[in-house]
């Protein structure tokens, strides 16, 4: 494991580089994960042994204001979705001395950035995966549901609290069996993590983008996945993306959240296994 901090645009981006073992190695380019907003690189823990159980190099960040990506010192700065998509490039070269990848794989927020990721650097990436994107466009019902959420936040900071964090995770793994029970308690500590002026800086991201007009300039392989039990983004809006770009799979996985790489890890990782080939 490689841990490295690089400076872009005035993040300082913490980032780790896996590989697998010698005897499982092969001449692959690495796989890029981009993690949902208030959680962090961890939540791709799993995916991460799977991928180099199976000869995967992969790299995995924090996004800004992250865990230890710590928000930018200008208390001004803003992030567009184009901004952060450089970035996820900018990383892979600054990582790997060179600009391609194998695979873009994100959830949430991170869906999205697979998209657009695909559709500017399409020469640097075969294939993309996108989780549980919240759409093709900022959907209209997500600016007052942040702007409510910020409320929480800074409310929660004055009194010392995780009210927000108990119902965000509460709302990524809907249900009452046990594996929904285990994966809210790993997920917290997780959340608690995500800094307030990150959690602003990427809700503002994630309130402003449209690509609509530019779906059709995905070339990679794709793979647009969905879990049944998400309430932030519908499988049918999903199912109808998939259908916007060309020659995409679509997959509902029955049982799963907001976060189906944590919620329900070793389905989700025979699909990605699969699909990567």
């Amino acid at each position: 494991m490689a841990e490295r901090t690089i400076n872009i645009d005035g993040i300082e981006y913490y980032t780790l580089q896996e590989k697998p073992s010698g005897s499982q190695h092969h001449a692959d380019l690495p796989i890029l994960l981009c993690h949902a907003l208030m959680s962090n690189l961890h939540m791709w823990d799993f995916t991460v042994k799977a991928l180099n159980r199976a000869g995967y190099t992969t790299i995995r960040f924090d996004n800004i204001g992250h865990n230890k990506t710590p928000p930018p010192k200008d208390k001004n700065a803003s992030f567009h979705m184009d901004d952060i998509a450089r970035h996820m490039h900018e990383l892979v070269a600054s990582v790997t001395g060179q600009p391609k990848v194998k695979a873009v794989i994100g959830c949430s927020i991170g869906g999205v950035l697979a998209l657009r990721y695909a559709m500017l650097y399409s020469e640097d990436v075969e294939s993309i995966i996108s989780i549980a994107a919240p759409g093709i466009s900022a959907p209209e019902k997500a600016h007052n549901l942040w702007s409510e959420r910020i409320v929480q936040f800074e409310k929660d900071v004055k009194e010392c609290s995780d009210v927000l964090c108990r119902q965000t995770v509460e709302r990524w793994f809907p249900g009452s069996r046990p594996r929904d029970v285990d994966v809210r308690e790993r997920a917290l500590p997780l959340v608690k993590t995500c800094s307030l002026r990150g959690y602003k800086i990427l809700a503002d991201t994630i309130r402003n983008y449209d690509y609509e007009e530019d779906v059709g300039k995905v070339g990679a392989k794709t793979l647009i996945l969905a879990g049944s039990e998400d309430g932030a983004a519908s499988p049918e809006g999903l199912r109808k993306l998939s259908g916007k770009i060309a020659a995409a799979e679509y997959v509902c996985m029955d049982g799963a959240g907001h976060l189906p790489p944590m919620h329900m890890a070793e389905e989700f990782e025979e699909l990605m296994l699969r699909f990567l080939g």
